[in-house]
């Protein structure tokens, strides 16, 4: 099983959170649907995460409505931090496609490689 690079169940709620607002519950399926249901964080992660996005004011609680359930958006600082977060998401990801494209020429396979580094230099 692969696991989620530290930092993306951040980057991904505030992406889905600058897109309308939503609960807890519901940003877990939303991950889940954006990730073609190959990423399903569990409560326990979203929860600690929206706290942790609360306390850095990066999200705002919306005025209570019916019940119990707490709906979340983006605030300004969130948006900035969103910024910053894609910024460094897109930097990381072409240094992971660079070493994906290493493991592949080291396994022989020089035409995924190729197209890794194609990929990794913006082609």
């Amino acid at each position: 099983m692969v696991s989620a690079p530290r930092g993306l169940l951040r980057l991904v709620a505030l992406q889905l959170l600058s897109e309308s607002s939503l609960s807890g519950a519901e940003l877990q399926e939303q991950v889940r649907r954006s990730s073609a249901g190959v990423w399903k964080p569990g409560p326990g992660s979203i929860y600690f995460m929206i706290k942790g996005l609360r306390d850095d004011a990066l999200i705002v609680e919306l005025p209570g409505g019916a019940g119990t359930t707490r709906r979340y958006v983006i605030s300004n600082k969130g948006r900035a931090e969103l910024e910053k977060l894609k910024a460094a998401a897109e930097k990381e990801t072409r240094k992971q496609l660079q070493l994906l494209a290493y493991f592949s020429e080291l396994a022989g396979d020089a035409r995924m490689s190729s197209r890794l580094k194609e990929l990794s230099s913006g082609i």
